[in-house]
């Protein structure tokens, strides 16, 4: 069976010179399975989570979902384009936004200047 969900050498650190908060997570998840993320605070936990979310922006690797490229060396896509679900430890409805752009994303029925308008 194909996985679901696919993380190959995944890296991520916050400061050039700081250690990786995650470092080579290989994972794959089949359909139907349940993953649990156990471990002490500050392990890469929600940093996992955020990566495959696409909040944060992996140093290495790459990340599949159902045979679509999330991102890898040559490709990056975008939160609000992944489809997935998230619910934030800080109530913010995406953190890589500023205000306007959260405000803005819920009216993406509208026009650009009807948005523009509104915010």
């Amino acid at each position: 069976m194909k996985p679901i969900l696919r993380m190959h050498g995944v890296s991520k650190r916050y400061g050039r010179e700081d250690e990786p908060v995650v470092s080579g997570i290989d994972l794959d998840l089949e359909a139907g399975e349940i993953l649990a993320l156990l471990g002490p605070s500050g392990c890469g936990k929600t940093t996992t989570l955020r990566l495959i979310a696409g909040f944060e922006k992996p140093e290495k690797g790459s990340i599949v979902l159902e045979d679509r490229v999330l991102c890898d060396d040559a490709q990056w896509v975008r939160p609000e384009e992944r489809g997935i679900g998230f619910v934030f430890q800080d109530y913010a409805l995406f953190p890589h936004l500023n205000v306007a752009q959260n405000i803005a994303f819920g009216l993406r029925h509208l026009s650009r200047r009807q948005r523009n308008e509104r915010v």
